[in-house]
């Protein structure tokens, strides 16, 4: 999904106000149109010459940026939105203007602001927990459209208010009680001048930056609690459905609530609350790719400079939580900062993960799993850890856990190769082995000696690290999973690409319909030559009295997961097909289901699965049942109640010679991709 560019909706706010709010009124109009019937194609198209559109959309300045941000296409003299454009996508800008235009039209009285001493938020219901920031700081965005830091307020966001509707009030300072530098500040422990262990005592001083009560306040107004939990619940009453048949009777497998809601967290923190920052757009020509000129320290606080259509514009990457949520932007580094932070207001013992592979995540301690998870926010990844080894191809020299009460090692979670380790960490000569086990235990006592803990806690606490230390140690030699083996999503397209590691989670799973379920029947095709896939159900007479109960836009748009993958159209064959992307080895597409949740299982399965191979390239198709056992035989799949269809494509002389539902582009009644199931 395409990142939400907030600067070019608020560089809109410069234009006068009754200008700004006829243009905004009328875009949302428009977005609106293409929202409630996506496949009407009157409603994607409008022309620039037409009057209305001229003088009350585009004669705002920065109006038509924005509207090629959202997918409008620039084509003889109109502005169209393509169908393969995300509508997630289009839902997503339509929310964040809706709530720009609501602020700017009916401002905050200043009775209404809640003084910068104090912490509240009051709503009059309660999903308003869900509250996201949209103040504006002069860190991310231009200067005219910033807020003074003296007034800095939350506004509900991510509600399901539309135009029309009155939408609660509510306004939240985010605040803490000190100061971010006396946040942090404690006695140091570790002598000497070694620059790791130096910078692990200033990691485990800055995480106590979390416990601050005032912070935690903010952040916890901030969480959308109901809405979560509520999913969690959903997904927990699932999994005792799907434990309850004959396909999963070990019952320890079933997760507990708190696991699952801190699923619901990871997801909700990258899909709505979080945004990656490659670099920082143009407001002037919305170019996304601004060039960084250089990097300076002000007040302590590291600062990138972008410069495009002779504007200077700022990054301000900071360590201070306080800022982060009112910013809710920046690289991995922000990310983990932030959402182990959050997870701390929910009460979970939660870590701050450092790499020094360049990286950086969060662990949470599972009680039901009586283990340390590994979670990575800017991937929607949960307890995968040795997905950074064996799918990011990076080599893991030291990893250290941050908490309030403990300092860890955890290198050997995220490596199953301790030998090579330990020969890695030799040669680099960092420190020795003797030294960092010295400060690791320096740094766990002055953390645990700041809380007053009873000798029952402590005790609990050192049998904690000793399991720890046992699990650790029992890593060697483990065999990752599937999702260990997946590449990198986080990041610019260009990015991963130079690291081989073009990923996408869509993370769709195909889940029976009630109308599927009493037809006993599933079906699903994709042409290629439209980009689109149809979910229907057969009659009598299969073909003749089928009837098309979903349409879907995009490759992407419903599968599970994919790296490497593309879309290309060859111009002069007028052809169409999937293949990976330029300059890469191989690659990979999944698509998941799940009838095992409604009871049902397999029966009778067909496959259509195009392909095409040269010059000795492959496809390779595997189900993968929910155990993790694999097969190539389609029949493998009778009686199965959930799998997993993946594709490989890999040889050849170029990346072009393993293709996947190859078509002319005027087939468009052809489908190369068809699944029909008969279930039982």
């Amino acid at each position: 999904m395409a990142t939400l560019n907030q600067a070019l909706v608020l560089a809109l706010e410069s234009n006068p106000k009754e200008a700004y709010v006829v243009a905004a009124e009328t875009l949302l109009r428009l977005l609106d149109n293409i929202i409630r019937e996506p496949q009407n194609a009157k409603y994607r198209t409008v022309r620039i010459d037409n009057p209305s559109i001229r003088e009350k959309l585009l004669s705002v300045e920065g109006m038509k940026q924005l509207m090629l941000a959202i997918g409008f296409v620039e084509s003889n003299g109109t502005l169209t939105v393509p169908s393969n454009v995300l509508l997630a996508n289009v839902r997503r800008y339509r929310e964040f203007l809706y709530e720009r235009k609501e602020l700017v039209k009916n401002p905050p009285k200043e009775k209404d602001i809640t003084p910068i001493g104090s912490v509240t938020c009051t709503e009059s219901n309660s999903s308003a927990a869900s509250a996201a920031v949209t103040t504006t700081s002069t860190t991310n965005i231009p200067q005219e459209a910033a807020t003074e830091k003296s007034k800095m307020v939350l506004q509900p966001s991510g509600s399901n208010a539309t135009a029309g509707q009155q939408r609660p009030e509510a306004l939240c300072v985010i605040k803490s009680s000190r100061p971010f530098l006396a946040r942090i500040e404690f006695p140091k422990v570790i002598p000497g001048n070694n620059t790791l262990l130096r910078q692990l005592e200033l990691l485990s001083d800055q995480v106590m930056q979390y416990e601050d009560e005032l912070l935690l306040a903010s952040g916890t107004s901030l969480i959308p609690i109901d809405t979560l939990t509520a999913k969690a619940k959903s997904k927990l009453t699932q999994w005792q459905r799907l434990l309850a048949t004959s396909e999963a009777t070990d019952q320890s497998k079933e997760p507990s609530e708190k696991d699952l809601l801190l699923e619901e967290l990871t997801a909700w923190f990258r899909a709505e609350f979080f945004t990656w920052v490659n670099a920082l757009p143009c407001t002037v020509c919305g170019n996304e790719k601004t060039q960084l000129v250089r990097s300076t320290v002000e007040d302590g606080v590291r600062v990138e400079v972008y410069q495009c259509c002779g504007q200077l514009r700022h990054f301000y990457r900071y360590n201070d939580v306080e800022k982060l949520l009112q910013t809710r932007r920046g690289r991995c580094g922000e990310w983990a900062n932030c959402f182990t932070f959050l997870c701390r207001c929910l009460g979970y013992d939660a870590r701050y993960v450092f790499s020094t592979g360049d990286h950086v995540w969060t662990e949470v301690w599972s009680e039901r799993r009586q283990r340390w998870i590994h979670v990575d926010p800017c991937e929607n990844v949960l307890d995968a850890p040795l997905m950074y080894e064996h799918g990011w191809r990076k080599e893991i020299t030291y990893v250290f856990g941050f908490a309030r009460d403990d300092v860890q090692d955890v290198t050997w979670r995220y490596t199953n190769d301790h030998q090579r380790l330990l020969q890695r960490r030799r040669q680099g000569g960092a420190c020795s082995e003797h030294a960092l086990l010295d400060a690791i235990a320096k740094l766990r006592t002055k953390r645990r000696a700041g809380l007053n803990c009873t000798p029952e806690q402590m005790s609990i606490l050192r049998k904690r690290t000793i399991d720890e230390c046992l699990e650790l140690l029992a890593n060697a030699g483990r065999v990752p999973t599937a999702a260990e083996r997946e590449g990198r999503s986080s990041g610019s397209l260009e990015w991963r690409l130079q690291r081989g590691e073009q990923q996408t989670n869509t993370r769709y799973m195909f889940i029976p319909t009630e109308e599927e379920v009493q037809a006993k029947q599933f079906n699903i095709r994709y042409c290629c030559a439209t980009d689109c896939y149809e979910r229907f159900l057969k009659g009598a007479s299969n073909r003749v009295n089928e009837r098309i109960t979903e349409k879907s836009n995009g490759w992407e748009s419903r599968q599970y997961v994919s790296r490497n993958i593309f879309r290309k159209e060859e111009l002069d064959w007028k052809m169409v097909y999937l293949a990976r992307t330029e300059g890469t080895d191989e690659a990979t597409i999944e698509w998941n289901f799940d009838f095992s949740v409604q009871g049902l299982r397999v029966k009778q399965i067909e496959l259509r699965f195009g392909q095409e191979t040269y010059e000795g390239a492959k496809v390779e198709l595997y189900y993968i049942k929910s155990d993790g056992s694999q097969s190539q035989a389609l029949s493998s799949l009778c009686e199965c109640g959930k799998f997993t269809l993946q594709a490989r494509l890999s040889g050849g002389k170029s990346w072009q010679h393993a293709q996947l539902f190859r078509q002319s582009k005027t087939a468009t009644d052809e489908y190369p991709f068809e699944m029909n199931i008969v279930l039982m």
